[in-house]
């Protein structure tokens, strides 16, 4: 208690220029908060320009010439940034739409490299199967010549199956 009335008698008579300390203080700090709130809007304001010419656009106010719905030629006035804001939009939606244009060819082209492998692979066991059987007979053909030394109309259509041409009708 004996601190507290220590405190007061201190705080009582200067209360003027205590409270001009604290009045001084905020101000200081608005002041410094002030100065950083300026340095983040310069460089967002720097940042700002740098995408805009980047789109190609400016990112000043400005006035374009368009057409309305009517087919009219209008005049528009853009706020600071419009113009600017409207080109990334368009330039965002144009590499989202190519990017997806891309997947969906990609995906074709896989699905019909897969599709012709299938084919592919089933062509070619279907060969396998044939050559396979073709030596088959050949050698049953060939078995039989041996047997006989004699060749045939058989043993001449193994030869052309084997060789992978038509037999002889």
């Amino acid at each position: 208690m004996k601190i507290i009335r220590t405190l007061w008698r201190f705080i009582a008579p200067n209360s003027e220029w205590l409270v001009l300390l604290a009045v001084a203080g905020t101000a200081a700090w608005f002041y410094a908060d002030g100065r950083v709130v300026r340095a983040d809007r310069a460089g967002i304001l720097q940042a700002s320009q740098r995408i805009c010419a980047g789109a190609g656009v400016e990112f000043a106010a400005s006035t374009t010439i368009e057409t309305d719905m009517k087919g009219r030629k209008v005049t528009v006035e853009h706020e600071r940034g419009a113009v600017c804001r409207r080109q990334v939009a368009n330039l965002a939606s144009f590499r989202a739409d190519t990017v997806q244009a891309t997947a969906d060819t990609l995906a074709g082209a896989m699905k019909d490299r897969d599709t012709k492998m299938g084919t592919d692979a089933a062509r070619a066991a279907a060969d396998a199967a044939a050559a396979r059987a073709a030596t088959e007979r050949m050698e049953t053909e060939d078995a039989k010549a041996q047997t006989s030394n004699r060749v045939d109309r058989g043993w001449y259509a193994a030869v052309n199956g084997v060789a992978g041409l038509r037999p002889d009708h």
